[in-house]
């Protein structure tokens, strides 16, 4: 597009600004502010009424950024991702693939080769604990730290796996909880998944094997399935009436409110605390990472990209062309900031900066 120009698109279209960042525009009668030079592509399956603005200017509205991510390493390396060390930088080693979290005072944890692992601002890791076998990880306001993951039940014939829930708690205190909730003859990856609490301190799991949204009420020792009726699909509705299909490690992230999100095939789904499922937004790359922001903005990654959403569903790509790892999971901190943890060729933990344009 040239400068001082505008066009009328509909809802599917996606716009490309100079650098190479792009955003696609799921809503209805938005206005996108780009800049000349932009490249807008209507796709054959955007069907839908010609509602939405591009507009090429300074004017008031969706803004697409022209800006690149900051990108730090803050711990790991880039070239190695064998048996986890502890250390600072890239001195660190990560076997990766596991889930991140923010404690109170800015410290990652996350869950290593089963291992509890934090990331200090300044890029110390040290291992927390060894004991049980870590997956999703959520912390409540005290420092406690709770994880997703199972564990193998020996004597069997044939071996069964048994999910649980586990406390690490703020005095270093390991305890099992919830244990044998679930259980699999065939499934060792039974009771994984993204772990979140809310403000009343019960935990949610997105439920990886069976597809669904668990919620653990600690206090009371009870769990119940909170939504999806544990049958692959991607339909929206109130409770089991809604269905999702998970990938291996389904991040699962909670808002300010108390809004669930999940990445099902290539949708953001959000469940509020009612247990109704809406779709925020679709046609994404495919992947499971998923976070969301104190201002409410939602964040996946694709390959190379990092998606960020606002309320409304419109969504910004900004290439990370950082690392050709794949983004294994998401948080944010207080400050807006993204974390990503990667794997492939290394494994390290990147700190993300949006621009402010």
């Amino acid at each position: 597009m040239t400068a001082n120009t505008s066009v009328y698109v509909p809802s599917g279209t996606t716009v490309t600004a100079p650098n190479g960042t792009i955003i696609t525009l799921s809503g209805s009668s938005d206005t996108v502010i780009t800049q000349a030079g932009a490249f807008v592509h209507v796709p054959a399956s955007a069907t839908g009424p010609a509602n939405d603005v591009v507009t090429t200017g300074q004017a008031s509205g969706t803004g697409l950024s022209t800006s690149r991510l900051s990108v730090t390493s803050l711990a790991g390396s880039a070239t190695t991702n064998l048996n986890p060390v502890d250390g600072a930088g890239a001195a660190a080693i990560f076997w990766g693939g596991g889930h991140l979290a923010m404690d109170s005072t800015g410290n990652v944890i996350l869950s290593d080769r089963g291992a509890l692992r934090k990331v200090s601002q300044s890029g110390v890791v040290t291992t927390l604990t060894t004991q049980g076998s870590w997956d999703g990880v959520a912390i409540d306001p005290s420092g406690n730290i709770y994880g997703s993951g199972d564990v193998l039940r020996i004597p069997s014939s044939p071996a069964t796996w048994g999910a649980l829930l586990q406390e690490f708690s703020a005095s270093g205190a390991y305890q099992q909880l919830f244990a044998n909730w679930e259980s699999s003859s065939t499934n060792p990856s039974d009771g994984d998944g993204g772990l979140v609490m809310n403000s009343k301190g019960a935990l949610f799991l997105a439920d990886a094997v069976n597809n669904r949204i668990v919620e653990f009420n600690v206090g009371s020792n009870t769990w119940a399935v909170f939504a999806g009726s544990g049958i692959s699909g991607n339909q929206d509705g109130v409770g089991t009436a809604a269905t999702f299909t998970f990938n291996a490690t389904p991040d699962l992230a909670i808002d300010s409110n108390d809004n669930l999100y999940v990445r099902s095939l290539d949708t953001i789904r959000k469940i509020a605390p009612d247990g109704t499922v809406t779709t925020i937004a679709s046609q994404l790359q495919t992947a499971g990472t998923i976070a969301v922001d104190k201002s409410g903005n939602i964040y996946t990654s694709g390959l190379q990209v990092v998606n960020r959403i606002t309320s409304d569903g419109s969504v910004v790509s900004y290439p990370l062309t950082n690392t050709t790892d794949f983004i294994t999971s998401l948080v944010t901190d207080s400050s807006g900031n993204l974390y990503a943890g990667t794997r492939e060729i290394g494994a390290q933990i990147l700190k993300i900066t949006f621009p402010n344009d």
